[in-house]
Formats: C-alpha cells, structure tokens, sequence
C-alpha cells in the first residue's frame, strides 16, 4: 500500500467515511510490525510537517480504542478473536504520535461499550525517561522499568497505577480521587505529593522514599477502610516480601532520586547494591565470581561518565578485578578476586 493511500485511510477513519474493507485495511496495516514503523515514520513527515492535517487531534490510545469499537460494529472481528491476535502479535501495537515507544496492552476487558485501554510505557535502552500521565502526574522512570496505566482517569474514583522497577512521582494534586500505586504485596496511596519507588520482581524488598507530602501504605488490595502506614518527608520505607510490617528509617532523599537528572550517589552502599544499579543504567549483566562484593562499602559521584570510566573508577577503588566482555550483543560485566 502506497504512503499517499496510508493516509488517505486515516483521513477516511478520522472523517467516519471509511468503508468496512477500508477499515480492516487499516486495521491489519497497523497490527503488523512493519505497519508499526510506517506510522511511526508518517507521523513524524506528514503530520508533524503539517502536510496532513487530521480532523481531531490524535490521540493514540483514542485511536485504538475507535478502530477496536468501529471493527466491532461493522462485526468485521469477533471480540475474542481480536484479543487473542493482540496478544500474539510478534509486536504489539506501537503509535507513534503522542506516546513514542509506548506499547498497549488490554489488561482488563469489559463489556465491549465500555472497555478500559491501557498503556504500557517500558524503558530498556535509555537511562532515564520523563512521562506524563492523564492526570497530569509527572514519572520519571528509571532504565528496565514498566508503568502501567490506564488512557483516562475520568469516571474513576481513584487513579490506579501500577509499577515494576525504579520511578519518581510528582503526583497532581486531586483530593476527591486519590491516587493508588501498586506494588505487588503492597501499595500506597497518596493524594498530590513527590516520592520515589523501588519494586522489582527479582529482589526480595520494596522500597518508597517520600521527598514532599505524605504517603500512606498498605498491605494486600486498596480499601479506604485499611489500616495504613504513614510516611512523612525524608523517610524510606521498606518492605521485606512476605514479611508482615514495614520499616521505616530517615534517609538522605537526594541520594534516592538524584539518578533523574542523570546522577548516581553513592555513600558507603553495599557493592552488590551498586552493581545491581550500575548494571540497570548501563543494561550490563553482572557476574560475580567473589561473595566478599557483597558487603564491601562504596563511596562515588557518577554523572556522564560511560561504562569503561566507571570501572577503571571500581578498580581504583575495590580490592577486586572488573573485566568487560560482549558477546552477541550482550555486554557482561565480570568481577573477580585478586
């Protein structure tokens, strides 16, 4: 299908004068990985350029939702079967306007008329990056972190997000909709505040650090009724899994979220912690070859500094041997006694 005839489809689809065969064009177009691309590429040289001018602003989880809704009326695909293609597609439905590199999944399907759509913003390749949610909430999400959420808020009476790895939060003040984190075991609530998280699925702790405002925890599913645990600025709450309480501890909150404007600081951490973090924000494996690493303090400012400089920093530093190797791809960073 020729580019002119791509965006011939979309202004039809914008304007409510595609026809059905038009619109299962459109549909299988953007459902492929190649198509993934073409649009990326149409919105940032046509749209962009203002040489194509859509009837509405484009919203991109709008305008998924519309083409589900539009193929499920003309009962061009059954409901079962779309789901079943989505989740099985080799890539996930990519829009590249409004939301670059943002993947949508359907988490939670309802009744057709009424369906909730959510976005999946993942980070894997960049070291930082700043989001904005329907809300207004600013994220900040740190390299091979996910934020699920969903396209809208309105009509909720809270505002559910759910985390896996390292954000910051600046949350948009709405006393009447409190805004819910989850976090697996746990989750917290919290009305208009800034605070940092930590929750990934292979460590054994979560961890929040409240820079402003005020955030309550809780075990287990949010109910208003719960018992919660407060947490006031400057304090760190962690949370052993599996364990039934919270510990809460004064910390320095800069050292906790410095890392969103491209600083890591380091005072005297355990080096198995600094690896684990040094590994997220260079996307290196770690191999550690000497359990002494685990309990050995490290002290350091790392700001633009590229992978070989940190570790001619840790062989300064450390009564150990760092090596770096690739293979396919991989860059693997090895650690061994001397």
């Amino acid at each position: 299908m020729q580019t002119d005839n791509k965006i011939q489809l979309l202004q039809k689809f914008f304007s409510g004068s595609i026809t059905e065969r038009e619109l299962k064009s459109l549909f299988v177009w953007l459902n492929s990985e190649k198509g993934n691309l073409e649009y990326e590429m149409l919105s940032n040289k046509k749209w962009l350029s203002g040489e194509f001018e859509p009837v509405e602003p484009i919203d991109s989880a709008a305008l998924f939702s519309r083409i589900e809704a539009r193929m499920q009326d003309k009962k061009l695909l059954g409901r079962k079967q779309f789901l079943v293609r989505l989740r099985n597609a080799a890539a996930i439905f990519v829009l590249g306007l409004l939301l670059p590199l943002t993947y949508f999944t359907v988490l939670n399907p309802q009744q057709s008329n009424n369906q909730t759509v959510y976005l999946k913003e993942s980070l894997s390749n960049e070291k930082v990056r700043k989001t904005t949610l329907p809300d207004g909430t600013n994220v900040w999400l740190m390299s091979g972190s996910t934020i699920t959420y969903p396209s809208s808020f309105s009509g909720e009476n809270f505002r559910k997000v759910e985390i896996m790895g390292e954000a910051f939060f600046e949350v948009a003040k709405d006393a009447s909709r409190p805004f819910i984190l989850g976090l697996g075991e746990i989750g917290l609530k919290v009305t208009g505040t800034s605070f940092n998280v930590k929750n990934y699925d292979n460590e054994g702790h979560i961890d929040v650090v409240l820079k402003t405002g005020k955030v309550e925890l809780y075990k287990g599913n949010y109910n208003p009724d719960k018992q919660f645990v407060h947490v006031v600025p400057g304090q760190l709450a962690s949370y052993e899994k599996g364990n039934p309480k919270f510990i809460l501890r004064e910390v320095n909150v800069d050292k906790h979220t410095s890392w969103i404007n491209g600083t890591l600081l380091f005072r005297d951490d355990p080096l198995a912690e600094v690896l684990k973090k040094l590994a997220r924000w260079y996307n290196v494996e770690i191999d550690v070859n000497d359990p002494k690493v685990s309990d050995y303090p490290f002290t350091a400012t790392i700001k633009n500094e590229n992978l070989e400089q940190v570790v001619d920093l840790l062989r300064f530093s450390t009564p150990f041997n760092y090596s770096i190797s690739k293979t396919e791809g991989t860059t693997k960073l090895t650690i061994d006694r001397k």
